[in-house]
């Protein structure tokens, strides 16, 4: 039985068990089937990645520059990202790995993020927040 975790946007995730082995599992998604119902919906390619018995899904990003708009709770895409996979308890190494970059871009993203939760919860002297 091998547990999967499907991330189709920045605030879902569906987790499923499946009677496939982690490895199998991995290589089929990674070569485009959607051998899991749920994963036949995507509209985009999608990448795996196995740790252990458990494999992340994940929408393929496109490769280019990283989306730079910053929405209204002040957090972009890929620290939203990071932020979600590190709330489950993965560590920046099993990060970098599920997202295909590096443990030095996921401690930017954190630092990103503990920057801006310290600058929205103890604003600066004299605002009016």
């Amino acid at each position: 039985m091998t547990r999967l975790l499907y991330l189709p946007d920045d605030v879902t995730i569906l987790q499923l068990e499946v009677e496939m082995s982690a490895r199998q599992l991995a290589a089929a998604i990674n070569a485009g089937l959607a051998p899991v119902e749920a994963l036949q919906k995507a509209t985009e390619m999608l990448y795996a990645s196995q740790i252990g018995n458990t494999v992340i899904v994940f929408p393929r990003h496109k490769r280019g520059h990283p989306q730079r708009a910053v929405p209204s709770n002040g957090l972009t895409r890929r620290q939203r990202e990071v932020l979600e996979l590190a709330s489950h308890g993965y560590n920046n190494e099993e990060i970098a790995r599920m997202m295909g970059i590096s443990r030095r871009t996921v401690s930017y993203h954190l630092k990103g993020i503990k920057a801006q939760i310290k600058t929205t919860a103890f604003p600066a002297a004299g605002s009016d927040s």
